[in-house]
């Protein structure tokens, strides 16, 4: 597929998207290419799981290469961060996704509200145990998911993530 903006042309290989889906072009803040290229899900792909797919491209035009994809509602932070907030099961996930030498990188540690059950949660860091809590909507548990380890955190660092669920 060819995208042209102010008469310099871009190829997308592989795009599984058509001329059907919103292109928008923005400058790289990092330095392996000098745009990216959004394409966003179309009408018929939109749902719980579409996603935007991100192409770097060179400034001249020219291959623009997949890099990855970020959920479809995510914020944009606007310092090249992107923020998504999601329920699944018992818990609200907080990602954040940058974008950084040419690839899409979720960043780690990531925050979670637990609003209902029980789960494993470390106290602090260097523990070797961790402790059954319970999370509920009146007194959710905050922590830091860092894949393996919960970590508990203070409840006002995720205050944010339950406003719209």
């Amino acid at each position: 597929m060819t995208l042209t903006s102010e008469s310099v042309e871009f190829f997308l290989e592989n795009s599984e998207r058509g001329c059907r889906s919103d292109y928008v072009f923005r400058e790289a803040s990092d330095r392996a290419s000098n745009y990216l290229i959004f394409s966003y899900p179309t009408s018929d792909e939109m749902g719980l799981n579409a996603q935007i797919m991100i192409f770097a491209a060179p400034a001249y035009g020219g291959l623009a290469q997949y890099i990855g994809s970020i959920p479809a509602g995510v914020s944009d932070l606007e310092d090249g961060s992107y923020k998504d907030i999601q329920q699944s099961g018992n818990s609200i996930y907080e990602r954040i996704y940058r974008i950084d030498r040419g690839e899409v990188v979720t960043m780690v540690p990531r925050k979670e509200l637990i609003i209902a059950g029980k789960q494993c949660v470390y106290k602090v860091e260097g523990d070797s145990a961790c402790e059954e809590m319970l999370g509920s909507f009146d007194s959710p548990i905050c922590v830091l998911n860092e894949g393996e380890r919960k970590i508990l955190a203070a409840v006002n660092e995720c205050a944010d993530m339950s406003k719209d669920f």
